[in-house]
C-alpha cells in the first residue's frame, strides 16, 4: 500500500470519527433541550411539591397529565378507547399526506422538467395556494359530506401545493452545467433525469416534505373542528370546553409526538438515500 493510500485512509477514518462525535453531541444537546423544557414545566406547575406559579386549570403538572393519560387508556373518551381516537386521526393524516407525496412529487418533477406542463398547471396551483383552507371547510363539508373524505381533503388542500412547488423548484435549481455535461457524454433524457436531475433535487424534495408534515398536523386539528365525534384533535377540543386541560395536553403531546416522529423518520430516510448531501 502506497503512502498516498495510507494518508487517504487516515483522513477518512478521522472524518468518520469526527462525524460520530458530532452526532453524539447533537443527540446530547437535543436531549438536554427536552429535559430543560420538562424541568421548566415541573417548576412552574409545582408537581405537587410546592405552590404552582400557574393555576392547574391553565397548566396542569406533568404528573396530572400522565394520570389523565392512564385514565384515558383505561376508560377511553366519550365511548371510544384512546387508541381508537389516535388510530382514526392517524388514518386521516396518513391517507392525506401519503396521497399528497405520491401524487405531488411526480407532478412537481414533471412541472420542473416540462415547460408546457408548467405553463398549464403551475398558475392554477399558485393561485389556489394562498387561499386560506379553513375558509373552504364549509364548502368541503357541503361537497363531500361529514365523513372522512372532507377531513382528508382539508388536510391535503394546503399540503399538496407545497409538495408540488417544492419538487418543481428543486428540479429548476439543478445546475444546467451538470445537465449539459451529461448530454455531452451522450446521456439520453432518461439517463439525465435518473442520474443527474433526480439525485440533485432530492434534498429539496425532502425539505418540502418535512415542512409539509407540520402543516398537515395543524390541518388535522382544523379537520376535526366540526362535524365529527372522534379523533385525537376532537378529543382535545371537546375537553377544552369542560376546562379539562390535562386531557387537552394529552392530545397535544400525542400530536406533537406524531409530528416529531414522522419528521425524524423522513430525516432518517433522507440521510440514507441522499447520503451525499453536504459532501459535494
Amino acid at each position: 500500500m502506497s503512502r498516498t493510500d495510507i494518508l487517504a485512509e487516515g483522513e477518512a477514518y478521522d472524518a468518520g470519527t469526527t462525524e460520530r462525535k458530532a452526532t453524539r453531541r447533537d443527540r446530547w444537546l437535543t436531549g438536554t433541550t427536552f429535559l430543560a423544557f420538562f424541568l421548566v414545566w415541573v417548576g412552574v406547575t409545582g408537581a405537587g411539591h410546592w405552590p404552582p406559579l400557574i393555576r392547574p386549570i391553565f397548566l396542569p403538572s406533568p404528573l396530572a397529565v400522565w394520570q389523565a393519560f392512564l385514565a384515558l387508556l383505561e376508560h377511553g373518551y366519550q365511548g371510544n378507547s384512546l387508541w381508537y381516537h389516535v388510530g382514526i386521526s392517524f388514518y386521516r393524516f396518513a391517507f392525506a399526506f401519503s396521497s399528497c407525496v405520491l401524487i405531488g412529487v411526480p407532478l412537481g418533477l414533471l412541472l420542473g422538467m416540462n415547460r408546457t406542463a408548467r405553463a398549464i398547471l403551475e398558475p392554477p396551483i399558485q393561485a389556489i395556494r394562498p387561499i386560506p383552507k379553513l375558509a373552504l371547510l364549509p364548502l368541503f363539508l357541503i361537497w363531500f359530506g361529514i365523513g372522512n373524505t372532507s377531513k382528508i381533503i382539508i388536510i391535503a388542500a394546503p399540503v399538496f401545493p407545497l409538495i408540488v412547488i417544492a419538487a418543481m423548484q428543486a428540479v429548476r435549481s439543478v445546475s444546467t452545467k451538470k445537465i449539459q455535461a451529461a448530454r455531452c457524454l451522450g446521456a439520453g433524457n432518461w439517463t439525465v433525469f435518473s442520474r443527474v436531475v433526480l439525485p440533485a433535487c432530492l434534498p429539496g424534495i425532502f425539505t418540502g416534505i418535512r415542512m409539509a408534515i407540520s402543516i398537515a398536523v395543524t390541518m388535522l386539528v382544523a379537520a376535526e373542528l366540526t362535524a365529527t365525534s372522534d379523533g385525537i384533535a376532537w378529543m382535545s377540543l371537546t375537553a377544552a370546553e369542560f376546562l379539562s386541560t390535562d386531557i387537552v395536553l394529552v392530545g397535544v403531546v400525542i400530536m406533537a409526538v406524531l409530528g416529531f416522529s414522522l419528521d425524524r423518520m423522513i430525516r432518517a430516510i433522507e440521510l440514507r438515500i441522499v447520503h451525499w448531501s453536504g459532501h459535494e
